[in-house]
Formats: C-alpha cells, structure tokens, sequence
C-alpha cells in the first residue's frame, strides 16, 4: 500500500533545487568577478597576452625580480623591435604598456629607501597574479609527463607521513616510527654490503625537475603573503579609524606593541617559513651542491637549483622587512596623538559623502555651487610645541644615525650632472639650435640631432620638440627624426615638422 505524499514533500527536491541552482549562480558570479578583475586572468586575456607575457618574463621573471620605472620601461622600448618584427602590432612606447600594467594590477610598485632620510627609488614587480599567469604559460609551452613515479612517489609518501603524524593514537604513531626505522635498518644493511645502488640518472634528473616544478611555485606564494600583509595592515588601520577610542582594546593592544600582523594568518605562515629555511639553510646548501655534482641536469636547471635558496632567503627577509616597516607605520599612528584629528577627518568626510548622496536625486551633475572656502593660516608656535625625542619610543629598534660629514666643496659640474638626471637640459638644447641656425639660417628637430646627439635619449627629442612648438614655426609636414636610446639603442619616431628662423632666446 503506498503512502501519499504531502504538499511539502514535492516542495522539497525542488527547494534543494533551488538552492543548488543559487549556489551555482553565486559561484559563477565569483568566477566573473575573477575574470574582470584578477590580475593573472587580466594579463592572459588581454590583447597583446603573448607578447605582455614574454616581455615581463623576460625582464622581471628571474634573478632580477624589480627595476626602476623608468628602466623598466626602457628595457620594453628594446625588446619592441624584435617583436614588432615578428608580426605583433604594439604601436605605442615601453612606458605606455608599463602604466597599462600598473592600471591592471598586473605590475606593483614599491618604493625602496636606499639610505635613511632618503625618499627612496619607485620600482616595479610582478605582482602575485602576473607570476601565476606566467607560471601558467610555462607549464603549457612546457608540460610535464602525463605520469611520472617520482611525482606519485612524492604524494604517497606524503600521505602516508601526515596519516602517521596526524593520527591521535599514541601506539599508531609509534608503530609507524618503528616501521620507519626498520626500513632505515634494512636500506642501512644493505648499504654496508655494497648492495644498495645509487639512483639512475634519468630517474634522478627526473626528480630534481619534480623539486624545481614544486620551488617554482614559491614565488607568487610570498608575492600573495605580501599582498595579504599589505591588505592585514589596510584592516587594522580601518579598524583604527572607525573605533570610538574610548576603552578600545585594539588600541591599546597596538600601543603596547602587540603584532597582529605577525599574528595574521600570512604573518604565521611567513615567520614558520622563514624558522624552517634557517634551520635547513645549511644542509639544504649542502645537499645543492651533492645534487650538482651528482645529477645531470640541463645548464638552465642547474643555475635555478643552485640559486634557489638565495633567492628564497632575500624573499623571506623582504618579507621580513616589509612586516617590520608596516608594524612601526601602525604603531607611530598610535603614539603620534594625530589618531583623534584622522578620525574626525573621517567622520567629516562620512557626512560630506552623506549629504551628496541626498543631494544627489535633486541637483544634476555640472551644477554650479557657489559655496566659499576660508583659507587656513599657519599659527605661531612656541618653544614648549616641540616634542622631545624618547629614547624608549619606536625608534629605539632603528640603528643610530651616521655621523654627518664635514660640509664639503661640490663642483659645478657634478651639479650639472645630478640635475641632468631629473630633468631636460633646456640649455644644451638651446645652444645646439642656434648653432645650427648660425651655420644653416635656418634648422629643423631633425637637423639639429643629425649635428649634435640626443645626450638624453628621448628627453632631449622632447625637449627639442617643446622648443620648436614655441619659439619654431610648423610647417605642417612631418619630418623622420633618428637619435640613440641612453643604452645606445637606435631610435625613429616621425614628428611633425617646426623651423627655427632665429635664435632661441
């Protein structure tokens, strides 16, 4: 006899349904989201992915992890020829694509302090996105075997290490150590009687390349360790800012100098990477060295295992550095007593966005608001406004400042020279137009580069070009103007044409 079903047992699988169907759409969501906005899947679909992908592999992608700005993109400018040979339209200049990579997320930009008191130099790095999709491309133009026993052999005996270690019974613990160690006494045995034979070298080289896949991962996992501190610090400074500060554990956690940097997630995962590569340092290196003399591997291989540890140690204190930098950022807010005059800030600001977005359905964008701002004057201060210095503060970790030098005489020249390297030299160029024009009677942009060279590169092509728009007149043709880069490279750009008919004051 059969059993009748209630209206709620049909809703039932249908409700399932639906909520299988809304987990779906969720999940569909995140992976558009990822496609507009991860920087890794940003770079792989974007117009010139082959050629972004080899030019950032080639200049940032090994030993030389950073560059400066403007080197960076001069190094692009270089390599464009040969690609544009090679049929890929990239019509614009290095310095063109690297801000496009910026804008994407696809390059980072740090600012790294030299000496102290210095502002430091702006570089670029590949972010965590860009090194998987480069990661990605390399395993496609290079796959690894379908099925290798080295690899399988890796993931068995992981298995069974973490099912040992991992299991709560005392006596399964002890028996896998034991059998661990009956097999080390047997291989031992053997050993001592000259039967126990090394590795062939094909299944050796193979495993040293199973080492060299899983350590070619490592470097867009510390890239994503930094981009989660950096995210970490961003939390705890909102945190900050939205608080009350009345009885606020979090502040006066920070202030006493708690780490919760050090205490995130990436901050734990950082400093237990960065314990276990100081305690293997040396036999790791060690074992670097057996592996080179021994295995046979590729000329390109041996020179990534043989700097593998250097560059994970420079990374892991990097690492390091950037924690301790973002640390005492956080804890100067705390002490500096400007946390009050921020939160006001913060809270001026709220009101403001508050009051636009009432105002918003009622006044059209372009109105005109005719409101008057009073300027703010500097207010004397006395000598009691000073601060004093507290050697106990949060700068007793930094090193003791130099000794300053004696003051000492600077030439005029090497002036020159340190003003040459931050902007046109406007004086130069001058002189070489009205030298072409006392020659000629008359000269061109082209002209005066084929008389006098570019000493700085395309800076003096512009300013060359900013001279002629002034004091030149157009002649509304185009001219072909050839100069070398500051690496001596050869350069070409078709530029409208002026003519200086007179010197340039």
């Amino acid at each position: 006899m059969g059993t009748a079903s209630s209206p709620g047992d049909a809703a039932g699988p249908r409700q399932a349904a639906g909520h299988g169907s809304a987990r779906r759409g969720h999940a569909a969501r995140g992976v558009r989201a990822l496609l507009q906005e991860h920087p890794a899947w940003v770079l792989l679909r974007s117009r010139n992915a082959a050629a972004a992908v080899v030019l950032l592999d080639r200049n940032l992608g090994g030993s030389r992890r950073r560059l400066p700005v403007e080197q960076l993109a001069d190094r692009i400018d270089d390599d464009l020829p040969e690609l544009r040979r090679a049929g890929f339209e990239l019509p614009y200049s290095g310095y063109f694509y690297v801000s496009e990579w910026i804008d994407e997320g696809v390059l980072v930009r740090r600012r790294t302090t030299q000496t102290p008191g210095e502002a430091g130099t702006e570089t670029l790095e590949l972010s965590d996105g860009a090194l998987l999709a480069i990661r990605f491309v390399s395993r496609l133009s290079k796959p690894h075997p379908a099925v290798t026993p080295s690899r399988l052999g890796a993931v068995l005996d992981g298995l069974h290490t973490l099912a040992a270690d991992a299991d709560p019974d005392p006596e399964a613990r002890l028996a896998a150590l034991l059998e661990q160690r009956a097999a080390l006494d047997a291989r031992i045995e053997r050993a001592r009687r000259g039967d126990d034979e090394a590795l062939p070298a094909d299944a050796a080289a193979e495993r040293a390349r199973e080492i060299l896949a899983l350590a070619g991962d490592i470097p867009a996992d510390l890239a994503r360790v930094r981009t989660e501190l950096e995210r970490t610090d961003r939390e705890l400074r909102r945190r900050l800012l939205e608080s009350d500060g009345s009885r606020d554990t979090f502040l006066d956690d920070i202030y006493r100098g708690v780490d919760h940097l050090a205490e995130s997630d990436a901050g734990r995962g950082l400093v237990a990477f960065r314990e276990l590569l100081r305690q293997a340092e040396h036999a790791a290196q060690d074992d670097v060295g057996r592996v080179l003399d021994t295995v046979h591997l590729a000329p390109a291989e041996a020179s990534t295992l043989r700097r593998l540890l250097p560059t994970l140690q420079d990374a892991a204190d990097e690492l390091t550095d950037t924690m301790t930098v973002l640390r005492r950022a956080l804890q100067r807010m705390v002490r500096s007593g400007e946390l009050p005059a921020e939160r006001a800030l913060r809270r001026l600001l709220g009101q403001a966005q508050d009051a636009a977005l009432a105002a918003a359905p009622e006044v059209t964008p372009g109105t005109e608001m005719r409101l008057t701002l009073p300027l703010g004057a500097v207010t004397p201060r006395s000598v009691g406004g000073f601060q004093p210095h507290n050697p106990g503060g949060e700068d007793a970790e930094a090193p003791p400042a130099a000794p300053a030098l004696p003051p000492r005489a600077v030439s005029l020249t090497a002036l020159r020279a340190l003003a040459r390297d931050s902007e046109i030299d406007v004086d130069e160029l001058r002189g070489h137009v009205n030298a072409q024009v006392e020659a000629d009677g008359r000269a061109t942009v082209a002209s005066v580069l084929d008389a006098h060279p570019a000493t700085q590169g395309a800076a003096s092509v512009v300013g060359l070009l900013t001279l002629a728009e002034r004091h030149g007149v157009a002649t509304g043709t185009s001219e072909d103007v050839n100069w070398r880069s500051s690496r001596g490279v050869a350069r070409r750009a078709v530029l409208p044409q002026h003519q200086f008919e007179e010197h340039v004051p």
